[in-house]
């Protein structure tokens, strides 16, 4: 059998951990630069009817009026209490896959002799115990039957916030109960295509011939609806693979017309995307920089234009790639225009070991390692001290071109000026 552990409403629930006044309040986090809604608890849901992407300006009325809550997208926070959770599930269930960063799954292969529904009601327990943060499991024989038995857990039964689906006639109504266009995998271009076909449940779509599905739906279709017979396709990942790109990128706060603060913003994407790159001890040998304007604006005033550098060594030193991404810059910037946003996007990644030698280049395998050792002392000293401990000078300091975060709550768990503190009276 398999488990999906998700947080319910993650993002909400992590600011009413140390924000108990927000408890059963309507309310939602928004996304970067405070422009949509990206986490709902369930009042603002069922009560005010707000939407997921719901833009920022339709809710404001309800902000004042105090009918709402909102806070700004607070990353820091969310992963480090995200952390917490994974570990205390894989205290009971140790074959966890983390699939992203309010769910994942575990392999229950060696808890046949246990009763599962019990041992996953105490760990959701356990969750909020120890966390604050509510979650739901719903147990299947594959991973997709387990995201339709979690959604199910939320939904139908939300007083243990657990289902575990392991009857056949538990799975057929299961499946009668799920939109086709709402199964894991299959989603909303595939999901219209099945509907026009007469296919409107996930059980209407276990019901189909296997080489229609094949034929309408390719590969990825087929191993949804052979997981949705109970038969596993989809491996668990116990190591996330390596990216095969890495892009950061960010809209500002304000439109921006210079040069200068469009260098600090694409010297601070790039250095982000390189500690990444170093993370998983890769390398890049081509880079793709872009600027745009914002699409909404009037068409004389639109412009967009990217530039793809091909390197002569491939490297993961943020110094290096940010001399070489301000030159490209440099090319593709046209004075006149009011920017939105510039961004990164590293390509051809390969692994930091396979790195030949540059017979003709300046960088000899002496300050190559050197280049490294400095390196991983930076992301060191970084890590242990807080992010842009150090930096580079091209970075800037003012950054006012950085998000928009007028409602940022504070990292309670990773910064020690935030941490609340208690007195005894």
């Amino acid at each position: 059998m398999m488990a999906l552990i998700d947080s319910n409403n993650f993002y909400v629930s992590a600011e009413r951990v140390f924000q108990p006044e927000l408890r059963d309040k309507a309310g939602c986090v928004l996304s970067n630069n405070d422009g949509c809604a990206i986490s709902r608890s369930n009042e603002a849901k069922e009560q005010l009817g707000i939407r997921m992407g719901t833009p920022f300006f339709m809710m404001r009325e309800q902000h004042t009026s105090g009918k709402l809550w909102w806070r700004s997208s607070n990353y820091t926070l969310y992963q480090d209490m995200m952390r917490r959770i994974t570990q205390i599930v894989r205290d009971t269930f140790p074959d966890q896959e983390i699939y992203s960063i309010d769910e994942c799954f575990c392999d229950l292969a060696t808890f046949k002799h246990h009763d599962l529904e019990q041992v996953a009601i105490d760990l959701r327990r356990k969750i909020l115990q120890y966390t604050g943060v509510p979650v739901c499991i719903g147990i299947g024989a594959t991973k997709t039957l387990a995201k339709i038995a979690n959604k199910l857990a939320k939904k139908q039964h939300k007083t243990t916030g657990v289902y575990y689906m392991g009857t056949a006639a538990q799975i057929e109504q299961a499946l009668k109960d799920t939109e086709v266009d709402d199964v894991w995998g299959i989603g909303p271009r595939y999901g219209i295509k099945l509907i026009k076909a007469g296919v409107y449940t996930a059980y209407d779509f276990v019901n189909l011939p296997e080489d229609y599905v094949l034929k309408l739906m390719t590969i990825q279709g087929w191993r949804t609806y052979r997981e949705l017979k109970g038969e596993r396709c989809i491996p668990m990942e116990f190591e996330r693979p390596l990216k095969e790109g890495i892009s950061t990128a960010r809209s500002f706060n304000c439109m921006i017309t210079e040069l200068a603060p469009l260098e600090e913003a694409l010297a601070s994407y790039v250095a982000n995307a390189s500690q990444k790159l170093r993370e998983q001890r890769s390398v890049c040998a081509r880079f793709m920089v872009y600027a745009q304007t914002s699409q909404f604006v009037a068409e004389k005033d639109r412009y967009t234009k990217d530039i793809v550098v091909k390197l002569t060594r491939p490297t993961s030193d943020t110094g290096t790639l940010i001399t070489e991404a301000l030159k490209a810059l440099r090319r593709i910037y046209v004075k006149g225009y009011r920017y939105q946003k510039v961004g990164v996007e590293l390509r051809d990644l390969r692994p930091q070991s396979q790195v030949q030698s540059d017979l003709f280049g300046k960088v000899t395998v002496e300050k190559q390692d050197k280049l490294q050792l400095a390196m991983a002392a930076v992301d060191h000293i970084n890590k242990v001290q807080g992010r842009n401990t150090i930096v580079h000078g091209t970075m800037g300091f003012d950054k006012k071109w950085s998000m928009r975060q007028e409602f940022l709550s504070r990292r309670y768990t990773t910064r020690i000026e935030d941490v609340i503190v208690v007195k005894a009276i």
